[in-house]
């Protein structure tokens, strides 16, 4: 059997309209961290537009990705670019539709002190949005919660997917092994299908670690009732709640 693959990209010029170019004058905007889903990447015409404003486009590769302002759902972490232009840029600029991309962009940045809004122009409905902190905080308190629970439980149940591009069944045994030498007892949980709403139905487990989709410790830890991890978090726990976005912190709303 021989797989094709072939990009579904959008139909359509992509071009900024008068409202988003508005927006970026009237917010004196120097430079621009630019990031597109794979559909909307001939970014041709809206990196000219911006030139044209006099603003510096920044762009970088994603690791997962294939070519530089591609962006995918699971580039959720600080380190998950090659380089850091979301806290050296003025705007972080999204093109595409739904939520779930640009989200990423906002999580990218809980160690930060500070949290940019992400600018999003949807080529489909053509509309700009903006979404800020606001828009993530059940997350991050949830997170630093869950991490209180990690270090004070004994019972961990570490969640594995078969799934190609997701399956980490080696770093689920060495967690295991790890967990052991803090004298922690851990269960490692295999299936192909990773239903979250069915972890309440192990009550032995005092706190889940997926080591799947880093969104699914995400976006997922506000919905469901157990808590739940990202593996890379747990490593060295007290450095991620250190680390982790405060809002008492935030110079930004201080000043305000």
């Amino acid at each position: 059997m021989q797989v094709v693959c072939i990009d579904a990209a959008w139909e359509k010029e992509l071009v900024l309209n008068n409202d988003i170019i508005q927006h970026l004058k009237d917010n004196n905007v120097k430079s621009v961290a630019l990031f597109a889903s794979v559909q909307f990447l001939a970014l041709d015409v809206i990196k000219k537009q911006l030139t044209d404003l006099g603003i510096t486009i920044k762009l970088t590769k994603a690791k997962r990705t294939q070519v530089e302002g591609q962006i995918l759902g699971c580039d959720a972490y600080h380190d998950s670019f090659g380089e850091d232009i979301l806290s050296t840029s003025d705007v972080i600029m999204y093109i595409g539709d739904g939520m779930f991309h640009p989200k990423a962009l906002l999580l990218a940045q809980m160690r930060n002190k500070t949290i940019k809004p992400v600018l999003i122009w949807n080529p489909v409905s053509e509309k700009k949005q903006i979404i800020d902190r606001q828009d993530i905080l059940p997350q991050i308190r949830k997170l630093k919660a869950n991490i209180v629970k990690f270090l004070s439980t004994k019972t961990i149940g570490i969640l594995v997917t078969v799934k190609p591009g997701q399956q980490y069944l080696k770093n689920a045994i060495k967690l295991k092994e790890k967990l052991k030498s803090e004298g922690k007892e851990s269960f490692i949980f295999i299936d192909d299908d990773l239903q979250i709403n069915l972890l309440e139905n192990y009550p032995f487990i005092d706190v889940w670690v997926n080591t799947a989709c880093p969104r699914i410790g995400t976006d997922d830890i506000t919905t469901i009732p157990v808590p739940l991890l990202n593996i890379r978090d747990i490593y060295d726990p007290i450095k991620t709640l250190d680390e982790l976005y405060s809002e008492e912190n935030d110079p930004t709303l201080s000043n305000s």
